[in-house]
């Protein structure tokens, strides 16, 4: 019998109920492998596209990275690291609208603001509030000699001899008296005085330093130990010609034990303030107005193909912590 025939001849095959129940069921079958064959297709064409999200995300990512690096290299030399707060580098820009970039002084506040004290305690028999008066004695002695105008460049130096007692008053105006030199007085021991011909810019001088107060040796006597460094900051006309800015920034540094004198003890003319001693060093200055008493900047000096000793960034020239250098970069 054929194979076909027997088929057809099925008892299943034969019943049209069972007949309809079997087309639905393959209508259903088939429609269901179409779906999860579009499922399929999705899923293909879809992993294509993801990844080149993922690829142009990290092209971003880099691209930024990149403008970063380039905007950080771009930045200004002075903005890359602090200065060394202990040293001039010999090799610098020259920027007369920050003529104290690169330089200690950077950071230093204007005027007398960087000398600073602690906060005023009884010393011995001396109570806090003269304490603190002792402090702003000597203060204003010291803007007096090293920062008034009246004295950088009127070389008047009579308001700050008026600050002491009259016996040191009268050993004082004598002394502002005679011709000034290096060695025997001006600006080597109470004044500070712009040679003629220079002019200092408009940043003004800063300062950096510390007062400390201590019982003196007699009773009715307050000493105050002031350790401090001075910064000037000088004009040029040809900023582009220098290639460093210790060429147009000098540095005062000084050691000075004041003393005020007060009660029985003392004659009423010997009351009062006094400069007791004083040390100094100076650095990155014109060395022949320095030897005739006066202030000028490194730049007046002859070209050198390096610094005349090797004294010139000694710390002590910049930081009041370390001793006062026994050298000042010029011959003798």
């Amino acid at each position: 019998m054929d194979e076909d025939n027997l088929l057809d001849s099925h008892p299943d095959l034969m019943n049209p109920d069972w007949r309809k129940h079997a087309q639905t069921d393959a209508w259903l079958g088939a429609k269901k492998d179409r779906k999860q064959f579009r499922k399929q297709q999705k899923r293909a064409s879809r992993g294509p596209r993801r990844r080149w999200w993922i690829f142009a995300v990290l092209v971003l990512i880099l691209a930024v990275t990149t403008t970063a690096i380039v905007l950080v290299g771009r930045r200004p030399a002075q903005d890359a690291a602090p200065p060394d707060p202990t040293s001039v580098p010999d090799v610098a820009p020259v920027d007369l609208a920050r003529p104290y970039a690169h330089t200690p002084a950077d950071v230093w506040p204007k005027n007398v603001d960087g000398i600073t004290s602690p906060a005023p305690a009884a010393v011995g028999a001396f109570k806090a509030d003269a304490v603190a008066a002792a402090y702003a004695k000597v203060k204003q002695a010291i803007s007096a000699a090293h920062l008034d105008p009246a004295v950088l460049t009127g070389h008047d130096g009579k308001a700050f001899a008026a600050l002491f007692a009259p016996d040191d008053r009268d050993q004082i105006l004598a002394e502002l008296a005679k011709k000034p030199t290096k060695e025997s007085g001006g600006f080597a021991v109470y004044l500070t005085e712009i040679a003629d011909g220079y002019h200092l810019l408009d940043a003004g001088p800063r300062t950096f330093g510390t007062l400390t107060a201590r019982a003196g040796g007699r009773p009715g006597e307050l000493v105050v130990d002031a350790k401090y460094s001075v910064a000037y900051a000088f004009d040029h006309a040809h900023p582009r010609e220098l290639v460093s800015p210790a060429e147009i920034v000098s540095f005062e540094r000084l050691d000075e034990t004041y003393i005020l004198r007060s009660g029985s003890s003392f004659a009423e003319s010997s009351q009062g303030l006094w400069l007791d001693k004083t040390t100094g060093a100076y650095s990155s200055v014109s060395c022949a107005a320095a030897k005739d008493g006066y202030l000028a900047p490194g730049y007046a000096n002859p070209p050198s193909a390096a610094p005349p000793t090797g004294e010139r960034d000694a710390p002590g020239y910049y930081d009041p912590k370390y001793p006062v250098p026994t050298l000042d970069g010029c011959p003798d």
